[in-house]
C-alpha cells in the first residue's frame, strides 16, 4: 500500500509485476502493523491500568539486557540472503547453525549474569525474570532459516500470518494474565508465549528442516555484507536503548516504566516493518538510478502521508489520551509522549533511506549517521536528564534524530540523482496540509471538554480535514498526493 512502487515507473512486465508484488507485500505488512499496534494499544491501556509504573520499569530493565545480547550477536546474515542474487539455498543450513548456536549462548548468558544485571539497575526481582526470558531466546534462535524467504520474494502475506501469531499469543497472555494476577509476570510470559508461537509456526508457514551443516566459506561470503549490518545493529541499539539505559540508572526503575510507556504511543509512528518491504524492492532495481529515484520518492511520499497527521494528532491528543485511557498517574509521561512523536515522525524518513542503502550495497552510510545520533545522545542524556528529567531525555531524541536524518536524506538524494529542492517538494504540501490539521484539532481541544466523544469526536475532524487539504492540494497544486494513494490501492487487485 505505502509503496504502490512502481507501477508507473516502466511499462515492462517484469516492473509491473515487481511493483505488483511489492505493493500487495506492502499491504499485507500494513496489515499487520495495524493489527500489531491496536492490539499493542489495547495491551498496554489494560497493563496500564492494572501494573504499576515500576512493572513496566522492571520488565524494560529485562528487555534491556536481552537487547544488548542480541544486538551484539547479530551476524548480519538475513540481510545477506535477502540481498544475495541467485539460489540462497546452499546458505541456509550454515545461517541456521550460526542462529541457532547464537540463541543459546544468548541463553547461557542471560542465566549467568541475571543477578549481575539486576544489580547493576538496582533492580533485584529482574534475576528470575531474565532467566525465564533466557530460555525465549534459545527458543527463537532454532526458527526455520527459510522464512527468509517470505521476505525475499516478497511473500508477506504469509509473513503477515507468521508474526500475527505470536503477537495474539503475547496479547493474550499478558492481558490475561495481568487481569488474573496483576503482576508483572503477565509481561514475562506473554513475551515467552508470543516467541515460542512464532518459532512453532515458521515450520507449518515454509516447510523446510534444516540440517546442523556448517560452510566456513558460506559464513564467510554472508559475512563480507553482513558485518556492515552488524555495525549498523550495534550503533542502533545504543540508538534505540541508551536514553531507556540512562533513565533507569539516573532515575531508578519506576521513572523508566514512565518513559517506556511514553515510548508506546508514538510507536505506532515506526512503520520499519513496512518500511522492510522496500529492500527486496530496491534490491532488485539498485543498478538503474532513474527506476530507483522514482520508487524512493514515491515510496517516502506515502509515508510522509501516513505518518505527518498521526504525528501531529499524537502530540496533540495525548493529555486526553492519557487521562481517559491511563489515568492520571501516567501524567509524568506526558510531554516525553509528545516529544517522542516528533522524533518518531523525523526517523521514519531515516528508515526510508536505510532501506536504499542497504539495497544498493552501502549499508556503511547508515552506520556513520546513526553513530553521530548515538554520540550525540551519549554527550547529551547525562546533563539533560539531570536539568530536564524524562523531558530532557525525550528532548535529546528528537535532536539526534532530527540531525541523523538531515544527513541521511542528504546522502540518499545524493545516491539517486535528485536536488534536495525536488525532495523538499515532494513532501511539502503534505507538511502544510498536516499542519493546518493541527490547528484544527488544537483548537477543538481549546474548547471543548475532556471526554471519550470529545477525544473521538477531534479524531475524526482531524481526519477529514486533512482528507479535504489533501483533495484541495491534488487539484489547485497538482500534488499528486491521493493519486499516488488511489494507484497503490489499485495494485492490490
Amino acid at each position: 500500500m505505502v509503496l504502490r512502487k512502481l507501477k508507473k515507473l516502466f511499462a515492462s512486465e517484469t516492473v509491473h509485476s515487481l511493483s505488483k508484488k511489492t505493493a500487495k507485500g506492502s499491504f499485507w505488512l500494513l496489515v499487520f502493523r495495524i493489527f500489531s499496534q491496536g492490539l499493542g494499544f489495547i495491551r498496554t491501556i489494560v497493563l496500564a491500568r492494572l501494573l504499576a509504573p515500576a512493572d513496566f520499569g522492571l520488565f524494560g530493565v529485562t528487555l534491556l539486557a536481552v537487547s544488548f545480547l542480541d544486538t551484539f550477536s547479530q551476524s548480519g546474515f538475513q540481510s545477506a540472503l535477502i540481498h544475495k542474487k541467485g539460489d540462497i539455498k546452499p546458505y541456509l543450513d550454515t545461517s541456521f547453525v550460526v542462529q541457532a548456536v547464537r540463541g543459546f549462548f544468548i541463553a547461557l548468558l542471560l542465566c549467568v549474569f541475571a543477578p549481575h544485571i539486576a544489580t547493576f539497575f538496582q533492580a533485584p526481582a529482574a534475576t528470575a525474570m531474565l532467566r525465564v526470558v533466557a530460555l525465549a531466546m534459545f527458543i527463537q534462535g532454532l526458527t526455520n532459516i527459510a522464512t527468509i524467504y517470505l521476505q525475499k520474494e516478497l511473500e508477506f502475506k504469509k509473513y503477515f500470518f507468521y508474526q500475527v501469531v505470536g503477537t495474539l499469543a503475547d496479547f493474550s497472555f499478558s492481558v490475561v494474565l495481568a487481569v488474573m494476577f496483576r503482576s508483572v509476570w503477565a509481561l514475562v510470559i506473554g513475551y515467552l508465549a508470543g516467541i515460542t508461537a512464532r518459532t512453532i509456526v515458521s515450520y507449518a508457514i515454509y516447510f523446510y528442516l534444516p540440517k546442523l551443516r556448517f560452510d566456513i566459506a558460506k559464513a564467510k561470503e554472508l559475512f563480507t555484507y553482513g558485518k556492515w549490518v552488524f555495525g549498523t545493529n550495534i550503533i542502533g541499539f545504543f540508538m534505540a536503548q541508551v536514553d531507556s539505559f540512562f533513565v533507569a540508572k539516573v532515575m531508578g526503575v519506576a521513572s523508566l516504566g514512565f518513559y517506556q510507556v511514553a515510548y508506546k504511543i508514538p510507536s505506532v509512528l515506526n512503520l520499519e516493518v513496512l518500511a522492510g518491504a522496500t529492500f527486496p524492492a530496491y534490491s532488485k532495481l539498485q543498478e538503474d538510478k532513474e527506476k530507483l529515484r522514482e520508487a524512493y520518492l514515491k515510496i517516502t511520499k506515502m509515508f510522509a502521508l501516513a505518518v505527518m497527521p498521526m504525528a501531529a494528532g499524537i502530540y496533540l491528543l495525548t493529555p486526553q489520551f492519557i487521562m481517559l485511557f491511563l489515568g492520571t498517574k501516567w501524567l509524568p509521561s506526558l510531554w516525553p509522549m509528545r516529544i517522542l512523536a516528533l522524533s518518531a515522525l523525523v526517523w521514519t524518513m531515516a528508515v526510508v533511506s536505510d532501506y536504499l542503502f542497504l539495497a544498493v550495497g552501502k549499508p556503511h552510510i547508515h552506520a556513520r549517521w546513526t553513530s553521530v545520533r548515538f554520540f550525540m545522545m551519549v554527550a547529551l542524556l547525562y546533563p539533560f536528564i539531570g536539568a530536564h528529567g524524562l523531558t530532557g531525555a525525550a528532548l535529546v531524541v528528537l535532536a539526534g534524530s532530527t540531525v541523523a536524518t538531515f544527513g541521511l536524506t542528504l546522502e540518499a538524494i545524493k545516491i539517486i540523482g535528485c536536488g534536495l529542492s525536488r525532495f523538499i517538494g515532494n513532501v511539502i504540501f503534505l507538511f502544510i496540509d498536516a499542519l493546518i490539521m493541527a490547528g484544527v484539532v488544537y483548537g477543538l481541544g481549546m474548547i471543548l471538554p475532556v471526554t471519550l466523544w470529545s477525544f473521538v469526536f477531534s479524531i475524526v475532524a482531524g481526519m477529514l480535514t486533512y482528507g479535504a487539504l489533501l483533495m484541495v492540494s491534488d487539484k489547485l497544486f497538482g500534488d499528486r498526493a491521493l493519486r499516488l494513494l488511489k494507484e497503490s490501492l489499485g495494485l492490490l487487485r
